[in-house]
């Protein structure tokens, strides 16, 4: 008798092979779907270079996942010019989908449907709107939000920042958000902060979109950054945007003597924790090397002797995760989901009292507890997670409410 494989539609907003952490998520897990189902997934033509060259290369792939491209008017694309255009343009992409969701799956029934990408939670999700589909929605994040005792570390800017998007995203997030949650048979949060803040959903379960492969750069012995002699390395990555906690670290390098810390990525921050460092008499200490290529960046985490990372509301940094792989421990906040993906190696420091001195004494103790490599968050995972989410999904009748969008 012939096996019959479940039919999936995939929701991907960005989805394909290379360095961007949410499209290779949206591939990830579209590849680990089609090992045991049909999948069908709607992404965007900008995808399509590196998607058909994977396909070419992996046959086997190809006869289990089709890819449908999908963009709105040249005259609707050609106004998405700045970066945060993207959210407009997304939630009409978001109309378009489910218009072309639902013709599909009137056409030729699927038996799930799984929104993959984008990871926000008060975004509209498309497949919500196809009535009679079982919908698994997520990964998704955003709902965790900076404690108030954080907030003089934020600055003027990212004070203002962080109450615009509270008040922009908070609306949207009931009203979009809830409504998602309330249609999909399965909600799959980012961390435990997104889960609590959906906990009236019918099934949620907690599981990054981090998908990491087994050849993750910097496995390879690389050379150590410089530093002055003896001195140990701390390494920082990620935009230099105030919630991520860069004054913490630089305030943290200041309470511990012998270490220095490298700063890799750029940000309207940058400036500011120039000064500070300045300011700290750690000009020598601090080195600010700006963007730099995955590869490098990788090499540089695979060599220091610890992550100092204070970020304040990460969904799912994935820094923290190959990190993890890596061996390194990973001094952080017990926030968003930075602890999730370090998983065994995170350091997480006290909120209580001097936060600060925490995250200093937590990197101290790196030196006699180092990390050791982990290979929770590979891809190999995958194809398990997305089984028991989609047989989960088939369990429940899904509803005929639709998200308002």
């Amino acid at each position: 008798m012939q096996q019959v494989h479940p039919r999936v539609l995939v929701s991907a907003y960005a989805c394909g092979p290379g360095d961007e952490p949410e499209a290779a998520a949206g591939w990830a897990f579209a590849r680990a779907a089609a090992r045991s189902h049909r999948v069908h997934v709607i992404t965007r033509h900008r995808f399509a270079p590196a998607i058909t060259a994977e396909l070419e290369r992996d046959p086997e792939l190809a006869r289990a996942l089709t890819i449908e491209y999908l963009d709105l008017s040249e005259r609707v694309l050609a106004l998405k010019r700045r970066g945060t255009d993207v959210y407009w343009y997304y939630m009409l992409w978001q109309r378009a989908l489910a218009r072309r969701a639902a013709e599909l799956h009137r056409a030729m029934p699927f038996d799930v449907g799984h929104h993959v990408t984008f990871a926000n939670d008060w975004l509209p999700c498309g497949l919500a709107r196809v009535q009679g589909l079982p919908v698994v929605w997520g990964p998704v994040g955003g709902a965790s939000v900076v404690p108030a005792r954080l907030v003089r570390w934020l600055g003027l800017r990212g004070v203002v920042t962080e109450l615009l998007r509270e008040l922009l995203t908070a609306p949207l997030r009931a009203i979009w958000g809830d409504a998602a949650a309330r249609r999909a048979a399965v909600v799959v949060a980012q961390n435990e902060a997104v889960a609590r803040r959906f906990r009236r959903a019918r099934h949620v379960v907690v599981e990054p979109n981090a998908a990491l492969d087994d050849d993750l750069p910097g496995r390879a012995q690389p050379s150590r950054p410089e530093s002055a002699p003896g001195q140990r390395q701390a390494v920082f990555v990620g935009r230099l945007l105030a919630w991520k906690g860069g004054r913490l670290a630089i305030e943290t390098i200041a309470h511990t003597p012998g270490w220095d810390l490298h700063v890799y990525g750029t940000g309207y921050e940058r400036s500011t924790l120039e000064r500070l460092a300045a300011r700290r008499g750690l000009s020598n200490r601090v080195v600010f090397h700006g963007h730099r290529p995955r590869v490098e960046v990788l090499d540089a985490v695979a060599s220091c002797d610890a992550m100092l990372f204070p970020s304040m509301h990460d969904q799912a940094g994935w820094v923290a995760a190959e990190a993890s792989a890596l061996g390194r421990p990973v001094v952080c906040l017990p926030l968003g989901g930075v602890p999730l993906l370090a998983g065994p190696n995170a350091r997480p420091a006290d909120l209580a009292g001097d936060v600060v001195g925490h995250l200093a004494t937590r990197l101290v103790e790196t030196a006699t507890q180092p990390g050791t490599p982990s290979d929770r968050w590979s891809t190999t995972r995958l194809p398990a997670v997305v089984e028991g989410l989609y047989r989960k999904a088939l369990s429940v009748s899904p509803t005929a409410e639709g998200s308002p969008i």
